[in-house]
């Protein structure tokens, strides 16, 4: 329960786990409910949308569902991809980028990218039908997380002074992305049979894809960089649930 809780904690605003101080143990433990705190978020967005549906479908609802999904995190997922995005586009040598990383101030690629990202998921959730949306606000969240789990026990960590994303230590692996794994596939069935499962995969490939494109870029992964492959991921499954359906 408490790596639950760290978990819920870690994702979002809602400081559950207390004042606690983990350790990279319990870190590491908490990535087996990394989807399933995707889930919980995904229903928190069903909530939203189905209060906006006094409404009607359309962008003003799911404007507020981008703001309700961007609260909900603290935007921290978004703050990543624009750190992300100004460092792996500044043309840089690799010290560099990870220094523009670390820079609070937004760039010019940064701002691009996060603009990018907000218009593509509220035109291609606008492009679904109201039911449809119900399962992909569901799952595209705990596809966003479970890459964050991918990247974390598949790469290692790009600085050697430490961070955020390095309190995870050297104890993440394949069971902790196998759990992670099998809760997604799981959850999308649930939600929508193979053709949730099939854009799971979908989002998850390009995910990987973007994450072994960084590595390269960088050396291995930071905390700025597991909130940009979520963005994509996200916005990845959006665009492919999207397709898959028309």
């Amino acid at each position: 329960m408490r790596s639950l809780l760290l978990a819920i904690s870690f994702l979002t605003i809602f400081p559950v786990y207390g004042n606690r101080i983990a350790d990279d143990r319990e870190f590491s433990t908490s990535l087996y409910f990394y989807p399933l705190v995707g889930f919980i978020i995904g229903t928190i967005l069903l909530l939203v949308s189905k209060g906006a549906e006094m409404l009607e479908p359309g962008l003003a609802a799911e404007t507020l569902v981008l703001l309700a999904w961007v609260a909900v995190t603290g935007a921290l997922h978004l703050d990543g991809l624009i750190d992300s995005a100004d460092g792996l586009f500044s043309g840089r040598e690799r010290e560099r980028k990870l220094e523009i990383m670390k820079d609070s101030r937004v760039g010019a690629m940064g701002a691009v990218v996060l603009v990018m990202a907000v218009l593509l998921k509220l035109a291609f959730l606008d492009h679904l039908a109201p039911l449809d949306t119900v399962w992909v606000l569901l799952v595209a969240p705990a596809a966003g997380r479970f890459i964050m789990v991918y990247a974390i026990c598949r790469y290692p960590y790009a600085r050697s002074a430490g961070g955020l994303g390095a309190a995870f230590g050297g104890q993440a692996g394949w069971p902790q992305l196998g759990a992670a794994a099998l809760v997604l596939i799981a959850g999308a069935w649930l939600a929508f049979a193979w053709t949730a499962v099939l854009t799971a995969l979908i989002a998850v490939m390009a995910g990987m894809t973007a994450a072994a494109w960084i590595v390269r870029q960088l050396g291995g992964v930071t905390g700025d960089v597991f909130g940009a492959l979520c963005e994509c991921t996200e916005t990845v499954f959006i665009i492919a649930a999207a397709f898959l359906l028309h």
